[in-house]
């Protein structure tokens, strides 16, 4: 495989939270040491009086070599606003453009959409660090990998899916798209803010130190995963 450090390309990251740390996390900073150009789309902005800003003036896909989409405490089939629709249209374009796309946990959700899929909420939320069922068919490692989920994809029979849990499908790829429920782009500070703005989701689920520890002892081992995730997705065919 290619190594990703072998051309520098310029990314488009777009995020829908508005978090006091980076939404991108281990993501953003591995493709920056990397030498890659970074841009960002903020689905979500907020206005010093505390009123949230939408822009989903999304730019122009062709000016990328590469989107990436990250995740929402939101679930899309509770949304009505506009930007929604216009996102999973944005990611049909790229999808058919087919510059590569990598959909993360809800960025994975709106590539289902956009492929004739749907999200539908999950049995169960899937907490805590995963492992993929055997038999899984993408070149990455089967775990552990960081999960926080209360939803799941349905996707058409033409659809590839290459891994997946007890719960949800993992990871899923059509052409150069790609969408993974879990959040490679997990690290301590971000993982501090999910708990800060929706830890009452894990209440009787999972007990928030065992969420971090089992985090500190996958730390290590997480920007390894992530670079291997990415050097993939990047030079997709």
């Amino acid at each position: 495989m290619e190594d990703m450090t072998s051309r520098a390309k310029t990314v488009l990251l777009i995020t829908h939270e508005q978090t006091s740390s980076t939404d991108t996390g281990l993501i953003g900073q591995v493709l920056f040491d990397a030498g890659h150009i970074i841009k960002t789309h903020e689905v979500f902005s907020l206005n010093e009086d505390g009123t949230r800003t939408t822009n989903s003036r999304f730019p122009a896909p062709g000016d990328f070599d590469a989107v990436i989409a990250f995740g929402s405490f939101s679930h899309i089939y509770e949304i009505a606003e506009e930007w929604v629709t216009r996102e999973i249209q944005y990611i049909s374009m790229i999808h058919q453009q087919r510059i590569p796309y990598l959909g993360i946990c809800f960025g994975a959700q709106l590539l289902a959409e956009s492929l004739g899929g749907r999200t539908v909420r999950a049995d169960r939320i899937e907490a805590g660090l995963i492992t993929f069922e055997p038999g899984h068919t993408c070149p990455i490692v089967p775990g552990p990998w960081f999960s926080w989920h209360s939803d799941k994809v349905e996707l058409p029979d033409h659809i590839d899916v290459l891994a997946r849990t007890t719960v949800a499908s993992q990871v899923f790829q059509s052409g150069r798209s790609i969408g993974v429920q879990f959040h490679p782009e997990a690290n301590v500070e971000l993982m501090d803010e999910w708990i800060k703005i929706g830890g009452h989701e894990l209440q009787g689920i999972l007990e928030v130190d065992d969420f971090r520890r089992g985090w500190a002892a996958h730390e290590p081992a997480a920007e390894r995963n992530t670079k291997e995730l990415l050097d993939w997705f990047l030079n997709a065919r």
